[in-house]
């Protein structure tokens, strides 16, 4: 599961800016985020949802995952698969469901206030003992378009030092960087108008096995209206199959 697939669909990017400018811009994320783990002793993945391409850099903490490079390694991806296969797959699923929260809920504020956010989490990832060990998670939006979308995205890696409250899950929080607010998630109200009534009423036929062209009978819709039903509630909900779709949808309360 991709925690942030998708978003480059869902944001929209700048028409107008040049391709020097967009380097520009890039290669000085890139120059901060070399100097930022090299403070922070982090693993830093910088995404450019724009191109799908992501830049990995890697602190002291980069033993922790096996990672050892100097400045930073390109992947043609916005997800760090590599790393994701460590994580626990209950935690993953759970910082996916956070990072919706989290995309959703900017929506609902102004572009200039967005890049203002961050989310902070731990979770359980495979150690050099390949055994699970809780280390910190945080995300946020490095820079936007021209347009106000969101353009440069950052997962952060790092040990976790603090103590646990005792209360089970990655006790996702999302954070005002500027203010010090702090909202735990333990529910998902900005994800409540995710899916339309439409998309709903499919996906729970959908999670009773039923096929698309039954679904099609049943709704009196063509089944390429089931079909484009389908691949909008993949996109929103960012999963790449129905069976996670509807684990996600009910985890989300949207069922």
């Amino acid at each position: 599961m991709n925690p942030i697939s998708n978003l480059e669909d869902r944001f929209s990017f700048e028409s107008i800016d040049s391709s020097e400018k967009r380097n520009q811009a890039l290669n000085e994320a890139i120059v901060m985020m070399e100097a930022y783990v090299k403070l922070d002793n982090a693993v830093a993945v910088l995404s450019d949802l724009a191109s799908n391409k992501s830049y990995v850099f890697a602190g002291d903490f980069g033993s922790f995952f096996d990672i050892h490079t100097s400045g930073f390694t390109t992947i043609d991806s916005i997800w760090e698969d590599d790393i994701y296969q460590r994580i626990h797959p209950d935690d993953l699923f759970q910082r996916h469901l956070l990072e919706l929260e989290f995309f959703n809920f900017l929506k609902t504020i102004a572009a200039e206030e967005r890049l203002n956010y961050a989310t902070k989490c731990r979770i359980r990832s495979l150690n050099k003992n390949k055994e699970y060990q809780y280390i910190l998670h945080r995300s946020f939006y490095m820079k936007n378009s021209s347009e106000g979308g969101l353009w440069l995205a950052v997962c952060l890696y790092n040990y976790l030092f603090e103590k646990g409250t005792g209360v089970n899950g990655i006790e996702g929080k999302i954070i005002n960087t500027k203010t010090g607010k702090i909202f735990h998630i333990d529910t998902y109200e900005n994800c409540v108008d995710l899916l339309t009534s439409r998309e709903k009423e499919i996906l729970v036929l959908i999670g009773k096995g039923i096929i698309s062209k039954e679904i099609a009978d049943n709704l009196n819709i063509s089944i390429n209206t089931v079909n484009r039903h389908r691949q909008n509630i993949l996109e929103k909900l960012n999963v790449s199959n129905s069976i996670e779709a509807v684990r996600t949808a009910e985890a989300l309360n949207l069922l």
